[in-house]
């Protein structure tokens, strides 16, 4: 059975520095820095949904407090929204 593991992500500290028209990409890099960290591994995929959510808002506004899941296939993980 694959490994699973539920993490919940808060990069509003981190956000705040950053100019308010590039948020949603630095998430998107601040979420995978963060997962690289924790889980432990360079080897990330996040889903086009957990995606979404970060843009849903827009690049100005994005999601700050997320909760994912990540599931080891091989070698790498491949991260979801968790549900």
């Amino acid at each position: 059975m694959a490994e699973e593991k539920f993490l919940t992500l808060n990069i509003r500290k981190l956000l705040v520095k950053k100019q308010n028209w590039r948020r949603s990409e630095v998430a998107v890099f601040l979420v995978k820095k963060f997962l690289k960290r924790h889980l432990k591994t360079d080897k990330i995929k996040i889903s086009q949904k957990l995606n979404e959510l970060i843009w849903k808002r827009g690049i100005k506004r994005p999601k700050t407090k997320i909760k994912v899941k990540a599931v080891k296939e091989g070698e790498e993980y491949k991260v979801d929204v968790a549900s």
